[in-house]
């Protein structure tokens, strides 16, 4: 049975849901990429304002981040995560009009009882983490440095607590060989995508000795401008992931080898450039997971957690759980079948599912935020497992 104040919260995200409502359908009719969300950050720092947050844009020099805070007397800091750029041809095939609504939701709700419990609300908004990382640029300027504990909830098609990502680092590689007419002369050429080609078959017998929770992928991205040319110049983009560091590394160096190589087969000379930020392992917080996940099961919220390393993907909120205690759980708003990235997931997001899974997310976000201000014990275990207490 759930106290007092905390039906009283509940029934401030029920009085806020149409509101929520319609930010959730306007940023998934306006999907905008990874850096572009003007209109999105727009809206949300809009918001935010309007409910009397004080708002900072441009946050760590990125036009589309923000951050907005409201404080009442001494006390923790909860940061709730808002996430809200689109993907390349599928829009919020991800769900992030989902993460912002929920995340506004939490930090709006939980606002109204700072009065009766002192701390602060920190909404984090988060551009490019489907590409680019905006989280990092966020963590390296240092916004989590006086958060207690951050948090958002992301949808999917299985409601779990603790979900592990890897690690992840892009990698661009170029191939520059000598063009040739492909029937008369092809003996005078160096063919840049002969050596493309080879870097996917030494990749794919590297992958015989790699461990099976690491992933390496990649695509073409130029082979070549006719078939009767002899390409000079061939481009493929790679993802190496894993769920440590360390191990990243060691594969990364690994994936090189397969490069040089494919240069030393074909004479072709290559060129790698880093396509972004590494994502970071995300470390999970049991104790903050289980606090969360009382308080969705106390609101009807049925968890069905699989095997923590099942379907690992990678995000940048793994690099703000290297700095501070974070959650990231995931609720249904689908069927199995359907999963993150597939048009199938786009409808879904802006289904009367996937609004109720904002919803359950928002108040059960609120809740663990509550839990969190009034019970200084709680919030101790939670960081004492950060520090590399032991887990429960």
């Amino acid at each position: 049975m759930l106290d007092p104040q905390k039906q009283a919260l509940i029934q401030e995200v029920d009085r806020l849901s149409p509101e929520l409502s319609q930010i959730s359908r306007f940023l998934h009719a306006h999907p905008e990429l990874a850096f572009e969300e003007h209109q999105a950050a727009e809206l949300l720092t809009r918001t935010m304002e309007e409910h009397g947050f004080s708002v900072e844009r441009g946050v760590a020099g990125l036009p589309t981040a923000f951050t907005a805070s409201y404080a009442s007397g001494e006390g923790p800091t909860i940061a709730f995560l808002a996430e809200y750029d689109a993907l390349p041809g599928i829009g919020h095939a991800c769900g992030h009009n989902l993460i912002a609504s929920g995340s506004v939701g939490a930090a709006l709700a939980l606002k109204a009882f700072l009065g009766e419990v002192p701390g602060r609300v920190l909404l984090v908004g988060c551009p490019a983490e489907e590409k680019g990382g905006g989280k990092i640029p966020l963590v390296e300027s240092k916004v989590f440095r006086k958060v207690d504990v951050a948090m958002l909830v992301h949808p999917s098609n299985r409601t779990e607590i603790v979900k592990k990502a890897l690690g992840m680092r892009d990698v661009q590689v170029e191939f520059f060989g000598k063009a040739a007419h492909a029937a008369a002369t092809p003996h005078l050429g160096i063919n840049a995508l002969d050596a493309v080609i080879l870097t996917f078959n030494n990749i794919n017998a590297l992958r015989q000795q790699i461990r099976p929770d690491a992933r390496i992928h990649g695509i073409i991205t130029n082979g070549g401008k006719a078939p009767n040319i002899i390409p000079d110049h061939a481009v493929a983009l790679f993802y190496v992931r894993a769920l440590d560091m360390e191990y990243l590394e060691d594969l990364y160096q690994k994936v090189l080898g397969c490069f040089e190589a494919a240069a030393m087969a074909t004479g072709a000379r290559y060129q790698v450039k880093r396509a972004g930020n590494d994502y970071h392992p995300h470390r999970v917080n049991y104790t903050l997971g289980h606090i969360f996940r009382q308080n969705l099961e106390a609101l009807g919220g049925v968890v069905d957690q699989g095997p923590e390393a099942a379907e690992l993907g990678s995000t940048d909120v793994g690099n703000v759980s290297q700095v501070v205690p974070t959650l990231q759980p995931t609720i249904t708003i689908c069927g199995p079948k359907v999963s993150c990235h597939m048009a199938e997931f786009a409808v879904a997001s802006a289904s009367d599912a996937g609004e109720e899974g904002m919803f359950m997310a928002a108040r059960a976000m609120a809740l663990t935020g509550l839990d969190l201000l009034r019970d200084r014990d709680a919030l101790h275990r939670v960081k004492k497992e950060f520090t590399g207490g032991r887990r429960p």
